[in-house]
């Protein structure tokens, strides 16, 4: 068999080797001879052109609702121009829906949002495109400030409007915004600055006269508000730059007036407006109206013309409410600020003659204009209107909150004063003020007024209870955050366990670190021992207020349960902090001592950065080094490693941190010694060894020659190299006493 196989094969080469010439077209038509093939190839190609065709028809797909969403968003901008705004939300809306990730359409969709009066759904887009999309534009920014300040936020508005245009102060329309939120925020200061930016901008003559004569009358109440808080100088000056911008800016005549009077005395003031025009010399000032009418008892006896002071105010009988421009009537918004809310009445004549004064007596109720400027006076410091405000009681309430809610910092701080003042019998009017309040929000954006409430709260004793028991059958969050925050107050343990019972534990831990540090300080200061706070609530990880736990401490009933919850709670990053810190306030620093010492070699790192530090006081550095002290080997460990590449300072402190521990540290410095430093593995042996760590460490253990640190000395001298290092190892024995058949050591 063997023969005939071998006779195949070499007929097989045979036939391989004459048709080796073209052998790549002889094996294609072998491989298409063989079963199968062509009708692979040809279901290959098939199926090939199928996914050709069909991805072809899905990119001609995909192009024409591409022009179709194009063509949408033309005619969207298109008829947003020509005012159809709700046609242009219905198409922008469509452009979106198709294309979620079209920038220029939901920038436009918020736009018309905002003229079609949606502010909340306006700021939703303009925020998408903040957070969601990354989108860092400032034109998106300052639509993001309109929403907010269409949404009733003028204060936040105008604050994210100067923080955009930092990085486009060239935008006239922002600055123009920002003019306008500041007088909507009744915030005159700020907005005379934006309104100067703003004129710097202008180039059209008639805008720049328009908004010379609106900004005078913004400077000439920026000088009143100047003038209220004593400030004159301040006030003159402003007073000057409106006269500047435009003479017959409201409210500078009066402003001038009062000024006037201020130096001159309101006698000569008053008598020379009563003045006839003739007699008025050059720089003084002329009478403001002229004819008699009405007279009024004067200075010294004298009868002036009620004409006369009646120019000094504008003959208006309604202002807005924000920026006290006067309007002709009631309207819905004012055509200066943009504020949209009713405004406010005026009573200009209220001291001209009536037929009868008790009837008109009796007519005379407490109106919102009348409150309202009561709560605009405190922020002057008008003690008047505090006790005012104080007997009206119930009826100034809902004033006093949203001045402490919206109001500027000083507004706010007097409103809840006089809030507190006024006792827990207001409760139930402070309760139905936020609700009116909260009801009134269009957003949910920041501090709402069940914050203010719950901070007036917190000053009321045991008294308010009556009026707190309703809050426990409320299922709305804002009361029972009002109401853990009132038991918070108290500062009574004991009837804070009705709330322990009602309100899940991560609820009150979220209001305890929520709460003033006084009050908190305060509710710490009588927990008791084995109680549930100490035991459980305060352990837990989310309470973070570990500073004013360590505060509490010294005035609390039984100091040894804070310093308990302090060592369960362990050495977190928050006490660790607030520990080291508490060693340089006299009252805090046994404690902080005690617990950093239980802590031990946890915190010895921490403590020793603090030890170190250029700025650390002589008494705080000088508790800090007992902590360290008593931190024994562990402590050394640390020291031995913070030697400088120099020598400074902070090194002899650093050293004499290691004669004070001790025999303890003598092991560490030799381990240390023999060590290689941080700059010698760096420079990977380019450095030699006689650095400054290595001198520090013999340094330490001469000056301690203890019989430990001598026979250290003498190994480290026999097995030591370096000629340089010798030397310091000798120097060391000799201060030690161990050189030049000196004894053996001595004790420490």
């Amino acid at each position: 068999m063997i023969p005939p196989i071998a006779s195949l094969l070499q007929q097989e080469a045979g036939t391989a080797a004459a048709a080796s010439p073209d052998g790549f077209w002889a094996f294609v038509w072998s491989l298409a001879q063989q079963p199968g093939v062509i009708e692979t190839t040809v279901a290959g190609v098939i199926v090939a052109a199928f996914f050709f065709l069909w991805w072809r028809v899905s990119a001609l797909r995909q192009n024409a609702r591409a022009r179709e969403a194009l063509a949408d968003y033309l005619l969207g901008v298109e008829q947003a121009m020509h005012g159809d705004l709700d046609g242009a939300r219905e198409r922008l809306q469509r452009v979106l829906e198709q294309d979620p990730e079209n920038h220029f359409a939901r920038l436009m969709l918020g736009r018309v949002l905002v003229q079609l009066d949606q502010a909340e759904q306006a700021h939703q887009q303009h925020l998408y495109l903040q957070r969601a999309f990354g989108v860092d534009s400032v034109e998106n920014d300052l639509l993001l400030a309109q929403s907010l300040c269409a949404a009733g936020l003028p204060a936040e508005a105008a604050d994210l409007a100067e923080r955009t245009l930092q990085r486009a102060p060239g935008q006239a329309a922002g600055w123009e915004f920002a003019y306008r939120a500041h007088l909507q925020n009744g915030d005159h200061e700020a907005a005379a600055r934006a309104g100067r930016k703003l004129l710097a901008l202008l180039r059209d003559r008639g805008e720049q006269q328009r908004l010379r004569e609106d900004l005078a009358r913004t400077v000439a109440q920026a000088g009143t508000l100047r003038w209220l808080s004593g400030a004159g100088d301040e006030a003159k000056a402003l007073a000057r730059e409106a006269r500047g911008l435009g003479p017959k800016a409201g409210g500078l005549l009066l402003l001038e007036a009062r000024l006037e009077a201020a130096q001159r005395g309101v006698d000569d003031t008053a008598r020379q407006l009563a003045a006839p025009p003739a007699s008025a010399g050059a720089g003084q000032l002329v009478p403001v109206a002229a004819g008699p009418r009405s007279l009024l008892a004067g200075v010294s006896g004298a009868t002036l013309p009620m004409a006369t002071f009646a120019g000094l105010c504008e003959e208006a009988r309604w202002a807005c409410r924000a920026c006290g421009a006067p309007l002709e009537r009631e309207l819905g918004r004012c055509p200066r600020c943009g504020r949209r809310e009713p405004a406010q009445l005026l009573e200009p004549r209220l001291v001209e003659g009536v037929e009868s004064p008790t009837e008109l007596m009796d007519r005379i109720e407490v109106n919102e204009a009348h409150v309202h400027r009561l709560v605009a006076g405190l922020e002057s410091g008008d003690t008047r209107a505090r006790r005012e405000l104080l007997q009206l009681g119930d009826r100034a309430v809902q004033e006093l909150v949203r001045a402490a809610w919206r109001g500027a910092e000083p507004a706010r701080e007097a409103a809840e004063q006089v809030l507190r003042a006024m006792g827990p019998h207001i409760a139930k009017a402070l309760f139905a003020a936020a609700d009116e309040l909260s009801q009134a929000r269009l957003l949910a954006v920041g501090e709402g007024p069940s914050a203010v409430v719950g901070r007036i709260v917190q000053g009321f004793d045991k008294t308010a209870l009556p009026h707190m028991e309703p809050l426990f059958a409320s299922a709305r969050s804002d009361h029972r955050r009002v109401l853990i925050d009132f038991f918070l107050g108290l500062g009574d343990v004991a009837a804070f366990q009705r709330v322990l019972e009602r309100f899940p534990p991560m609820e009150i831990l979220h209001r305890m670190n929520q709460a003033p540090a006084a009050v908190l300080r305060r509710f710490l200061q009588a927990v008791p021992r084995g109680h549930f706070l100490a035991e459980s609530l305060l352990l837990e990880k989310t309470f973070y207020r570990d500073e004013d736990l360590l505060a509490a401490v010294p005035d609390a009933s039984d100091p040894e349960v804070l310093v308990g919850v302090m060592r369960r709670r362990g050495p977190s990053r928050a006490l660790t902090t607030a520990l080291i810190a508490g060693i340089a306030d006299e009252p805090r620093a046994a404690v902080s001592m005690h617990v950093l010492e239980e802590f031990g070699a946890e915190v010895l790192e921490h403590v020793l950065a603090a030890f170190a530090e250029p700025d650390c006081g002589d008494d705080a550095r000088r508790r800090l080094s007992r902590v360290l002290a008593r931190g024994g080997a562990a402590a050394a460990e640390h020291i031995a490693d913070a030697f400088g590449p120099e020598p400074s300072a902070a090194d002899d402190r650093l050293r004499n941190l290691l004669v004070v521990i001790g025999d303890d540290a003598v092991d560490v410095m030799v381990a240390a010694y023999e060590k290689s430093g941080w700059l010698e593995i760096v420079s990977a042996g380019l450095l030699r060894r006689h650095n400054n760590r290595r001198v520090q460490l013999a340094m330490a253990l001469g000056e301690l020659g203890t019989k430990a640190a001598t026979k250290a000395l003498k190994a480290l001298h026999k097995r030591e190299k370096d000629d340089n290092l010798r030397l310091s190892l000798q120097r060391a024995m000799h201060r030690a006493g161990a050189g030049d058949g000196a004894p053996e050591g001595r004790d420490g």
